[in-house]
């Protein structure tokens, strides 16, 4: 049971033998990590100026100044 002969390469560091990986968990990872990051991207694409507030204008604005003026309130009750 999960013993077996040399089937790869491995390289020990320090007493652990780390097994190389075969070469298609190699290749699908790099392009599950392509489609991650061209998703986030596009989705930065999308959605970014909402998120940074260039849309909002006014509305962020005023938004920020409410919350700046609640945070001072926590601070001075104490």
């Amino acid at each position: 049971m999960g013993g077996g002969g040399d089937h790869g390469g491995s390289t020990t560091y320090k007493g652990f033998t780390l097994h190389h990986p075969k070469r298609w968990h190699v290749v699908t990872g790099k392009g599950l990590c392509a489609i991650m990051w061209f998703w986030i991207l596009y989705r930065a694409k999308q959605d970014g100026p909402v998120v940074v507030g260039v849309i909002l204008g006014k509305d962020m604005a005023t938004t920020l100044m409410a919350m700046d003026m609640n945070m001072r309130c926590i601070v001075h009750d104490d």
